[in-house]
């Protein structure tokens, strides 16, 4: 988006807030550090300038980012309206779930995004698809609303870069990336801290769902593609949850040669939830997004029925597009 339509978005949304007396804030379902951590920076500086901000996600914050700060406020439902219904990071209005209803109930939406692949719900846009995290958006945001920075709105925001960025390991970090996270820690939070207590900090019961998920890793076009699969009972038998499943489709990517990873995790018997990560310029994006889903080139997600024919449709598909020319 040019700076100056972007700076356009910001100003209008600026000027919604300012006019709005009940706010609603809301992320995802499965939300992730981005997600989070965004809406809660966004939160907590709107609670700084006196608004009624009520925050809300559709499914339980994970437990790693529960002690983020603000974050148990975040409710996962209510009952009342809005003046203005703000989404984070959230790339269509079914990603909502439950909240749908009362975002379509609220005076006025607002969408803040930057993911490639999404269908449009609200009534003004305010995405940027060159960030690498919608906490990037947020920061200027605040700024124009001249809400002060301070070492709570700080350490949200950059769980919000850290998280999305895989630690600065994605494709489309950029110099803007270092210096949004270099006036973070201008405000005095300790990188190394934050760093620890929330990316580098896993379960025994992650530990033991990673590795079997890996143990169960089966290639295709001659080992550029790797998938694997946990189920329900891989959850329950170690006493874990599908968050703690999340950094597997990352790690699988490590492995020399890959260029496609898909994770397929087992929701109920009727519903799997699929995890696309790619290199190489491959678009798994695009793959998502025909099936409901949506996210970047590199990094995107989706739901498909639980059968093995699915399954393997899928896998099929992925395949196709590790011998498709990308420009």
């Amino acid at each position: 988006m040019p700076l100056s339509s972007l700076n356009a978005k910001i100003w209008l949304t600026s000027e919604l807030i300012r006019e709005s007396k009940r706010i609603i804030l809301a992320c995802h379902m499965h939300p992730d550090g981005d997600a989070i951590g965004s809406m809660l920076a966004l939160g907590l500086g709107l609670m700084k300038s006196k608004k009624s901000v009520l925050m809300l996600c559709p499914d339980k914050i994970p437990e790693r980012y529960q002690t983020l700060p603000g974050a148990s406020q975040i409710k996962r439902e209510c009952k009342e309206t809005a003046d203005l219904a703000i989404s984070i990071d959230c790339g269509s209005l079914v990603q909502l779930l439950s909240l749908e209803q009362i975002f379509e109930k609220s005076k006025r939406i607002v969408e803040i995004d930057h993911h490639l692949y999404r269908s449009r719900f609200g009534d003004i846009q305010l995405i940027d698809r060159s960030v690498c995290s919608v906490g990037e958006i947020i920061k200027l945001l605040l700024e124009a609303l001249s809400i002060p920075m301070d070492r709570k709105i700080a350490e949200c925001l950059l769980i919000s870069a850290l998280v999305e960025t895989s630690s600065f390991s994605r494709q489309d970090v950029r110099p803007e990336t270092f210096q949004f996270c270099a006036g973070l820690m201008a405000s005095g939070i300790n990188f190394r801290r934050i760093s620890d207590r929330y990316y580098w900090n896993k379960k025994i019961s992650a530990v033991h769902l990673s590795g079997l998920a890996l143990s169960r890793i089966k290639t295709r076009a001659k080992d550029q593609l790797v998938w694997s699969i946990v189920y329900k009972k891989d959850c329950k038998q170690f006493n874990g949850s599908q968050e703690d499943i999340d950094a597997v489709p990352d790690e699988m990517m490590m492995i020399k040669d890959v260029k496609i990873a898909l994770l397929f995790r087992e929701i109920d018997d009727n519903m799997l939830r699929v995890s696309l990560r790619a290199r190489k310029n491959i678009n798994v994006g695009l793959l998502a997004m025909t099936y409901g889903g949506g996210g970047h080139r590199d990094i995107a997600g989706c739901r498909i029925h639980n059968n093995l024919r699915n399954i393997e449709q899928f896998i099929n598909k992925a395949t196709r597009l590790i011998y498709t020319k990308h420009s």
